[in-house]
């Protein structure tokens, strides 16, 4: 019979270093995985957000859609500095564009992740809601109305 004294100690200095990696790789990708969603999540509320005001003009919409985005992106994100966003509107579309990046951790011996950077960018793009001419001036003689109509009560009584 052969003397295995030492053998679990070698096979701990084998094993423990490859679990702690493996935890540690999981911990980055979810945390990864975490701030893509976040991002997607916001830039998704902020265009519904934007698609949903037809009577507002270009720049509004792009200011409602950008501050909606950082209101919800605000202390969030998981060691990512502040993303930028960028906000288009035209005529038919709204275009949400927000840069993001995430500084991968330090692999040694794994070439796998060459980069330094894990980017986040997300890109959407969603149809604008346009409400006819008629409805248009609808609603804005209903809203001149009620507006003329509450002062006048007011000064009858």
């Amino acid at each position: 019979m052969r003397n295995n004294k030492g053998m679990m100690t070698i096979e701990a200095c084998v094993i423990i270093p490859v679990i702690i990696f493996m935890t540690i790789m999981i911990i980055w990708i979810g945390m990864l995985s975490y701030n893509r969603n976040a991002i997607n999540s916001a830039v998704s509320i902020g265009l519904t957000l934007g698609a949903a005001a037809p009577e507002k003009d270009n720049e509004e919409i792009a200011e409602c859609v950008k501050n909606k985005t950082e209101e919800l992106l605000e202390d969030r994100l998981v060691l990512v500095d502040d993303p930028v966003i960028n906000v288009s509107v035209s005529y038919g579309t709204i275009k949400t564009e927000v840069k993001a990046s995430m500084e991968s951790p330090p692999v040694p011996g794994m070439d796998i992740f060459k980069s330094e950077v894990w980017d986040l960018a997300q890109q959407k793009e969603v149809k604008r809601i346009r409400c006819s001419r008629l409805i248009r001036t609808f609603n804005r003689v209903g809203r001149y109305m009620e507006e003329n109509c509450s002062e006048s009560s007011e000064t009858i009584q």
